[in-house]
């Protein structure tokens, strides 16, 4: 195999690893948005958990994290890779959410045409279609995306590695040691 070759199969594998670990943490974030929602339906009468969900919840984890790695392949928010890192973490939130607020809308669309259903029809289960339920739907992605973001940037910072290393691997003595108060 050749150099190039092992480059894009490690690239490859990278890429991987930054889909399935996007795709697992916004499962578990959805999967916590339907488990509340069964838990509020429960406590006003609507015994029913929905399985479904769950399982919409998983292909919109994966569909949603591949849109994200498309929008970062694009290098949305980078003109701010230089700042402060809350500016990169907050901007690139800010741009993932809307992307994928938007491709959210369109998946619900392409999703209701091929049920036969108008645009608004399509769209209503994000709050009855609104504005008002759109951008809290874009809000929400938001603030669900703050912690991803900040620990993409905090790993680009600290260059690939680094981060898994103080997060996963023992630490010496000598720097885990509190300083010294005087």
């Amino acid at each position: 195999m050749s150099a190039e070759g092992g480059k894009l199969k490690q690239r490859a594998i990278h890429e991987l690893k930054e889909f399935l670990l996007i795709s697992l943490y916004l499962w578990v974030v959805f999967g916590m948005f339907v488990l509340y929602k069964s838990v509020i339906l429960a406590s006003v009468g609507h015994h029913e958990v929905d399985f479904v969900a769950n399982g919409f919840a998983l292909i919109n984890a994966l569909v949603l994290a591949k849109f994200m790695l498309i929008a970062r392949a694009f290098h949305l928010g980078d003109r701010a890779n230089d700042a402060p890192l809350i500016y990169p973490t907050l901007l690139k939130s800010v741009l993932f959410a809307v992307v994928l607020g938007c491709f959210k809308i369109l998946e619900d669309a392409a999703v209701g045409y091929f049920h036969g259903k108008s645009f608004s029809d399509s769209i209503s289960d994000l709050g009855g279609g609104s504005l008002k339920a759109i951008l809290v739907l874009v809000g929400i992605l938001f603030v669900t995306l703050i912690p991803l973001v900040a620990v993409g940037e905090l790993n680009r910072v600290l260059h690939e590695g680094n981060l898994k290393q103080l997060f996963f691997h023992h630490r010496d003595a000598e720097m885990s040691r509190e300083p010294q108060r005087r």
